[in-house]
Parts: C-alpha cells; structure tokens; sequence
C-alpha cells in the first residue's frame, strides 16, 4: 500500500496502478459479501463485476464518520451502482445498508442464505466463465467505458467495432456450429 497523488490519504496500489484500475480491467470478479463491508471493505467490492451478498451482510461507505473521503474511485462507482440519490445518501449520513436493501438500490446482485453464499457467488462465477472469454472481456471493456460516455455515435462505434472483432473469434463459429447442431458450444479457455 502506498500513500496516492495527493499524499491526502492510502490508496491500495502497486507500482503505480490502483486496486480498482486492477479489478475493472481483470477478468470477470464475482464478491460473496458475508457479514460487514465498511469503508475500504465497500470500496473494495464497487469494482467488481457482480457483488452477491448473503442476508447478514451489512454495508457503509463510512469515511464520513471518520472525517474522511471515499477513495478508490468509490463516489463514482457507488453513484454508477445506485444512483446519484443513494450514493449521495450513503456517502453523507454513512448508514448501514443491509442485504436486501442494497438488492433494492442495485448496490448488489443477488441475496442468499449465509450457508449458500459461496455455492451461489461460485455458480455465477462458472455461468460467467463458461462463455466465450474474449467477448466477454470485450463486453467489460464496454461497460467500462459507455455508461459515461455522452456521445451517443462513439458508443455505437466501439461497440460495432466491438462486434466486428467478436464475429471473426473462433468462439463465434463454435456458437453457430452448435446452435445449428443443437449442442451446448464449446468456447477456448
């Protein structure tokens, strides 16, 4: 861990490149929330792709309380997550949001028993896994970058770019072949 820019406070990163800018660029990153997500425990979490929580998760963007800031990206994370209202909410009062409430707020995807909550983030994680790789990081790309995108013609463009690359991948061949033949594909790993 090394202090940011700005030496205003601790931001996890290596050689230069942050935790969030890690996980938004990875693979495909399922989170099993079991219990507390507090501060940076939240802030760790906002990256990822889809977040599963089990009925006993609790969580808070507390900084506030400790006269702090988000970091990590966080305050635009959240706001991409549950909107401008929710984040702004979370943010200023720095309450607890439990499980079904962030499934509400969008905040997670999902919300299971505590005893199923490894079995589910693992078979989202599989379903994920399971289609072809360079699309689906292709389709992260995307929605890394359109959401705020406000010209509405370079999201289509990188998007048919996008396409044009995908329909050339053997994955795309193998999906035809065993649409066609009425078999599950099977995509390279």
């Amino acid at each position: 861990m090394c202090a940011n820019a700005e030496g205003s406070g601790q931001q996890l990163q290596r050689g230069g490149v942050s935790f969030t800018h890690v996980i938004r660029e990875s693979k495909p990153t399922v989170a099993a929330i079991n219990g507390y997500a507090v501060g940076v425990g939240l802030t760790m979490i906002l990256p990822f792709d889809v977040r599963i929580a089990s009925t006993r998760a609790q969580m808070s963007i507390r900084f506030i309380k400790m006269g702090l800031m988000p970091e990590l990206g966080s305050t635009r994370l959240l706001a991409q997550l549950v909107g401008l209202g929710n984040a702004t909410d979370m943010c200023l009062t720095g309450r607890m949001v439990g499980a079904e409430e962030a499934l509400r707020m969008g905040l997670v995807t999902q919300v299971t028993e505590p005893e199923e909550l490894f079995d589910t983030a693992l078979t989202k994680a599989t379903e994920i896994a399971d289609n072809p790789t360079g699309a689906v990081m292709m389709i992260k790309e995307l929605l890394r970058k359109n959401p705020l995108d406000p010209d509405l013609e370079a999201v289509m463009e990188r998007e048919n770019l996008r396409d044009q690359i995908a329909r050339r991948l053997p994955d795309h061949s193998e999906a035809v072949a065993a649409f066609m033949e009425k078999r599950p594909p099977t995509f390279n790993r």
